[in-house]
């Protein structure tokens, strides 16, 4: 299992809060629901797995579903930035490699298919899921779109929110649905077929 990084933020004064707790909850979400399923989540249930007290998680959450997304996000990619390699296509394919590593190798791809089932019936989960951990990521792809069409490489007509979509939602389905195999060559073998789509020559 990976470890999972803890950005420090800036706090009121006051007694710090201690990294090593942070972990610890995250760590403990994210094995309870990759275990046990979102419903099987409680905060409660996370405080004993983490070795602290319940209050020490109500103090860091205010709800269930913003801890289990800041755990998930805590499992996020080292890179935060849209990557600017000068090309826009090989930006999208080290961002689909990228996605690609995440889901087979971190914690969050041990957590997706039980999070992906519980979004469906709830509401605030899927808002603070989206706004947390997809809605980052496909900023990476719109800035990388609107670099590529600013460059000349990039039809300007392309709509860059379809983009986003189509360059994860290939291995999603197979990650989630079909089960096939996500080998080492897919990522270039989904850019080929997208960028006949969306380049401007």
């Amino acid at each position: 299992m990976t470890d999972i990084p803890v950005v420090e933020v800036q706090r009121p004064p006051g007694r710090p809060r201690s990294l090593e707790a942070d972990r610890a909850i995250l760590r403990a979400t994210v094995d309870l629901l990759a275990d046990e399923g979102y419903g099987g989540v409680t905060m409660e249930g996370v405080a004993a797995l983490a070795g602290v007290g319940k209050a020490t998680v109500y103090r860091r959450w205010a709800s269930k579903s913003d801890l289990v997304v800041e755990a998930i996000s805590s499992c996020r990619e080292s890179r935060s930035q849209p990557p600017d390699t000068g090309s826009a296509r090989d930006d999208l394919l080290l961002f689909v490699r990228g996605f690609m590593d995440h889901i087979r190798t971190s914690d969050a791809g041990r957590v997706m298919p039980a999070l992906v089932t519980e979004l469906a019936r709830n509401a605030e989960l899927a808002t603070a899921f989206r706004d947390g951990f997809v809605q980052p990521r496909r900023a990476r792809v719109l800035e990388t779109v609107r670099r590529g069409v600013e460059r000349g490489e990039v039809r300007p007509g392309v709509d860059p929110e379809v983009v986003a979509d189509a360059v994860v939602a290939l291995l999603m389905h197979r990650f989630l649905i079909t089960g096939m195999e996500i080998d080492d060559g897919l990522p270039e073998r989904v850019l080929d077929i997208l960028w006949r789509g969306i380049a401007a020559v």
